[in-house]
């Protein structure tokens, strides 16, 4: 046993002064013999057992009181027994090992195997110890903390539904105040009938609700999914410079700097979210700052090694730093743990300048480019975001906005297109978007409806415009079915969700483009004709917003 088991530090034999004993007097104090430190070690309440080239030395009884075996019985059998797989025992293993050789001691979280084969969730510590036979040993001390696991689990279940409930009761407050309005202008309309300019009125009104609705939409599935639409290699700054250009500061008094560094990498990602994403905390910036202040934005290119100081898992490598910093009331820590959750605001109930999804849109949107984001505050010194994107070597290209079209603008076409959709609206909203296009549509209700118009007309049929979530047979069998009878058709998968790994699975096994719902009639002619004057044989990503 090492010299971390004696009593006191003394090398001596015998007595010595103690200088604390009473009167002045010498007390003696000697060392604990090795039969006497057994003793202590096998006395402790806490699971104690000795490692030697991974088999087990020696165990205390509370060791084999935890694990269910009887006493004597585990001295020379291999540790990695104890574990549910080997692949856990090696990383408990390389763990332990790397931390002992860089600090000393070394702590992690694992599951054991009791004897009859039931597992339990333990904290294991463990450093270098020698033994009595003058060879070198692991000591490891074993905690039961499967009670506190438990109650881990049943606070973050609670904590995850209190955030459903929240999330649903944002959802719901927000769309009915928006179906509200639509209902109302649809009221009006029927009222002011022989009226074209009150119909035009309430018609463009709509529109704009419809455009909320879909903002609003958009943004739940970037904070769920985070789904990102149009990938291009982007110059940081020129994102910047543009979302400086759009942002107003809702103060006069409001100072605004830019510390933009040059020589950016390029950042691989879709524009308009990340220009969302600088919008959304410029504009919590600046409302942060009450009485006016200095906004600072900021890029630099960082790199970051294996021992960096976040305390979260990070990849390697070179990054992309923006910066939003501010002078404003900044936050304490326990609004600080709370920014990112869905619906959860600051502002005060009834101001409706914001509905609770900007920093939990921006989590998710930086989430899904590779990154992560951090947040430095304190109350009255305002705060500093920092948002990290993995750099690229590719030239940074930067994508410009279209504006709409009007009909004689849009692209037409002649062919006949298979529209698969299970919902009546939106085949009869796509039926006029094709025939006013100059488009012949076939329309199918479901997946199995599809593949027998698809059987019937196959030969007439250039593109198939397909929904993935229906009834009866999905879009995901439709595609490999409709591909296995001609496997040079286009097909456009047209969904209410965002590109995740079964749109990319597709994308990439011959599916030629993606356009998520609700979508223009602009849009959509635009789209169309990008793939039907395309070859067959070289499909084109075609990713769409709204």
């Amino acid at each position: 046993m090492s010299e971390d088991c004696h009593i006191d530090k003394s090398e001596q034999d015998g007595a010595k002064t103690d200088p604390y004993a009473g009167g002045g007097r010498a007390a003696e104090v000697r060392v604990l013999t090795p039969e006497e430190r057994k003793d202590l070690l096998s006395s402790s309440p806490v699971a104690i057992c000795i490692l030697q080239r991974d088999q087990i030395y020696w165990a205390n009884p509370e060791f084999y009181r935890m694990t269910g075996h009887p006493p004597g019985s585990l001295e020379g059998r291999e540790a990695l027994t104890f574990y549910p797989t080997p692949k856990e025992y090696d990383r408990v293993r390389n763990r332990l090992m790397s931390e002992i050789d860089r600090f000393g001691t070394g702590t992690t979280d694992t599951r054991l195997l009791r004897q009859d084969n039931t597992p339990f969730d333990c904290r294991i510590r463990a450093s270098r110890v020698d033994l009595d036979n003058s060879a070198r040993g692991i000591m490891i001390t074993a905690s039961d903390i499967s009670e506190i696991k438990s109650a881990q689990i049943q606070r973050q279940q609670a904590q995850k539904m209190e955030a459903i409930g929240v999330l649903a009761g944002g959802i719901s407050h927000d769309f009915n105040n928006l179906l509200m309005g639509i209902q109302g202008h649809l009221s009006l309309m029927r009222i002011n009938v022989n009226r074209p300019d009150k119909v035009g009125h309430h018609i463009r009104q709509m529109g704009k609700l419809v455009e909320t609705a879909a903002d609003l939409t958009g943004r739940l599935l970037g904070f769920a999914r985070g789904g990102k639409y149009q990938t291009t290699a982007l110059d940081v700054n020129q994102v910047v410079s543009m979302a400086m250009n759009i942002f107003e500061p809702t103060h006069d008094d409001i100072l605004i700097r830019e510390e933009l560094e040059d020589g950016l990498h390029a950042v691989n990602g879709d524009h308009s979210q990340l220009e969302q994403v600088l919008l959304n905390l410029m504009v919590n910036a600046s409302q942060a700052m009450i009485d006016g202040g200095t906004l600072t934005v900021g890029t630099r290119n960082i790199q970051i090694s294996r021992d960096n100081d976040y305390h979260f898992a990070v990849a390697t490598g070179t990054y992309v730093e923006i910066l939003v910093r501010d002078t404003g009331v900044g936050m304490d820590e326990a609004v600080q743990k709370k920014i990112f959750d869905p619906f959860f605001s600051t502002k005060e109930a009834g101001d409706r300048k914001g509905r609770g999804l900007g920093l939990s849109t921006v989590f998710g949107i930086v989430k899904n480019h590779g990154g992560f984001i951090t947040v430095e505050s304190r109350p009255g010194e305002g705060s500093c975001f920092r948002v990290c994107l993995p750099g690229s070597e590719d030239p940074a290209e930067l994508t410009e906005a279209q504006g709409a079209a009007s009909l004689e603008q849009m692209p037409r076409g002649s062919e006949t297109v298979l529209l698969v959709d299970d919902e009546e609206a939106v085949l009869n909203v796509g039926k006029n978007y094709l025939e006013k296009l100059g488009y012949t549509p076939l329309l199918a209700r479901n997946g199995l409806e599809a593949l027998e118009i698809f059987k019937l007309y196959q030969k007439e049929i250039s593109l198939v415009v397909l929904d993935l979530v229906m009834p009866i047979m999905d879009g995901k069998q439709v595609f490999y079915e409709i591909k296995t009878m001609v496997p040079e058709i286009k097909v456009l998968v047209s969904t209410g969700f965002n590109v995740d790994e079964e749109v990319g699975a597709l994308l990439k096994e011959g599916c030629h483009g993606f356009l998520q719902k609700p979508f223009s009639m602009d849009k959509f002619s635009k789209v169309l004709r990008e793939i039907l004057d395309r070859p067959s044989v070289d499909p084109v990503h075609i990713i769409g917003d709204h």
